[in-house]
């Protein structure tokens, strides 16, 4: 899933710019209060997740990287690019206040002079950026994106348990275009989405139209400069998923909401950059795409286009939910090609450590403990006759004898009495758990 990345562009003058977006993420309390860490560098198999990002990025050849995040957070991230071992040139930029995710891309809009790709920093997927890539390469969008089909949740996570909300979106399936996208109200019953009506004009239209409510957006964007320029210029416009995305979809085939939009002022300008239709076919050739995917399927709707890759199966995930994030860490750890205990980590006598876990470095385990489907980070001390199963431990947490700890997420410098017992909890960093407590199904923070 993460080999080593090859550089098939000149990083000199790169095809692409990436932004990477940290912003606050509220679903994600408490482990990303001030006590323990920023987001990006919650640890997905005992490395920070944004390493992850980066990762694929580099593999498709993206070596030109911006970070934008809070200037709380610009610090600590800093401190971790300083340590990173990859090829990319990355610059971290710290805002002041940020609205939304068209907002962030708004302010750092300056330093980017050609076509960009946005990720989000918690993105776990195994679909190889470089053919995510030549779809936009090759017929020139407005816009990309990534869908993909939700993984069934593995348990586990803390208390936290709140609803996703997926979009209806519908695909002309020939084509890769994404011409539905409708939000819908979570709470909504199933019957109620099944009965969504579709007008008779898109269904004439795009007769291979395919409509799923169980994808998810990965967040991953390529945006033609042109569309950064409109998002700069419209400030109505706060998040590329929930106002970007839907209103460009709406406007490939509505010439009268291009004008009234202000889309139709930038497309214009736009028209000239784009491939002819002689080179998309033979870039379609040197990609391998078929003819559908490679040519001008309706010229009403030309030259704007969204265009969606969808990943059904396979590994992509978001942690954008504490259970997610737990879900995404099993996985990472299952995959992981290194040791699952490290090297400088001490297990007493009678110790079981899953091939499912890890253990990370540094860290001293007492006699009969039990780790099962979960990870202990690095400098932890536990005790003996532990039992630890599908959970986190974070760096430096100090576990008392006899503790038993099932489904929670245990942030770092963590110190957990004797003979205590959790179930389904989230504990904050520097929390200490008095001896022989009972707790599930809780949260707690200092």
């Amino acid at each position: 899933m993460f080999a080593a990345p090859t550089q098939p562009f000149d990083a000199q003058e790169p095809e692409f710019k990436a932004v990477v977006l940290t912003v606050p993420d509220n679903d994600m309390y408490p482990l990303t209060e001030r006590e323990n860490m920023t987001k990006a560098l919650l640890p997905i198999a005992n490395k920070p997740m944004l390493w992850y990002i980066l990762q694929w990025l580099e593999q498709g050849g993206i070596l030109d990287i911006k970070i934008v995040t809070t200037r709380d957070s610009e610090p600590d991230i800093s401190n971790y690019i300083e340590t990173y071992k990859g090829m990319s040139a990355i610059t971290v930029k710290g805002l002041n206040d940020v609205s939304g995710t068209a907002d962030a891309l708004r302010q750092v809009a300056p330093q980017i002079k050609g076509d960009v790709v946005v990720v989000p920093c918690d993105l776990l997927i195994d679909v190889p950026a470089v053919q995510f890539l030549d779809l936009f390469r090759i017929r020139r969008p407005a816009i990309s994106t990534l869908f993909y089909e939700v993984m069934r949740s593995e348990g586990g996570g803390g208390s936290t348990r709140t609803s996703l909300a997926l979009p209806i979106i519908g695909i002309d399936q020939p084509t890769s275009r994404l011409v539905l996208h409708r939000e819908i109200d979570a709470a909504k019953d199933r019957d109620e989405r099944e009965e969504m009506r579709l007008p008779m004009s898109l269904i004439r239209r795009f007769p291979s139209l395919a409509v799923s409510d169980k994808m998810q957006d990965s967040h991953v964007y390529v945006l033609q400069r042109w569309v950064l320029d409109y998002i700069v210029h419209n400030r109505d416009i706060e998040s590329l998923q929930d106002d970007l995305i839907p209103l460009l979809v709406r406007a490939q085939c509505d010439p009268e909401l291009q004008k009234s939009s202000g889309i139709a002022k930038y497309l214009r300008s736009a028209i000239p950059q784009n491939e002819s239709s002689e080179d998309s076919d033979m870039a379609a050739m040197q990609f391998g795409l078929s003819d559908a995917a490679a040519k001008p399927e309706d010229e009403a709707c030309a030259p704007l286009k969204v265009f969606v890759y969808v990943r059904r199966g396979g590994i992509a995930g978001r942690a954008d939910q504490i259970p997610r994030y737990c879900d995404l860490n099993h996985i990472a750890t299952r995959i992981s090609t290194e040791a699952r205990i490290d090297e400088t980590a001490k297990l007493a006598s009678r110790t079981t450590v899953g091939p499912d876990s890890m253990v990370g470095a540094s860290s001293q385990i007492g006699e009969r403990c039990s780790i099962k489907r979960s990870v202990v980070g690095a400098h932890c001390v536990i005790g003996k006759g532990v039992k630890i199963i599908n959970s986190i431990i974070m760096d430096h947490v100090t576990i008392g004898d006899g503790v038993k700890i099932e489904s929670c997420v245990v942030c770092k410098l963590t110190k957990i009495g004797d003979e205590s017992q959790l179930n389904d909890c989230e504990i904050g960093a520097r929390v200490s758990i008095p001896s022989g407590s009972e707790l599930k199904g809780s949260s707690f923070t200092i």
